[in-house]
């Protein structure tokens, strides 16, 4: 029984995704852009949330810029997000690529 309960109450959490923005900068080249996902099941904020920290952790050792990385709730909810590099001033010359 209690396990019934415990699936029906899970029905109802959210899902959660991270999602890793990288950019490619090459002089003198349009810049390109790869997005990267990985969905997770309905209420699995922890198993989110280490593998957030985990590509955060990973993207600092290797100085790989730029990067940006967000924890999704649902479909559009950002409940984490971290940018290594000048992401902010790529967003201004090419806001399309990040859409």
């Amino acid at each position: 029984m209690k396990k019934a309960w415990q699936n029906f109450l899970t029905s109802f959490k959210p899902t959660y995704s991270v999602v890793v923005n990288t950019c490619f900068v090459i002089p003198g080249m349009p810049f390109k852009k790869r997005a990267n996902r990985l969905d997770f099941e309905k209420g699995e904020f922890d198993e989110a949330k280490n593998f957030y920290d985990k590509v955060v952790t990973k993207t600092k050792e290797i100085k790989m810029a730029p990067a940006e990385i967000h924890l999704v709730k649902g479909k559009k909810k950002v409940v984490m997000a971290q940018n290594f590099g000048p992401v902010d001033e790529l967003k201004k010359f090419r806001v399309d690529a990040w859409h």
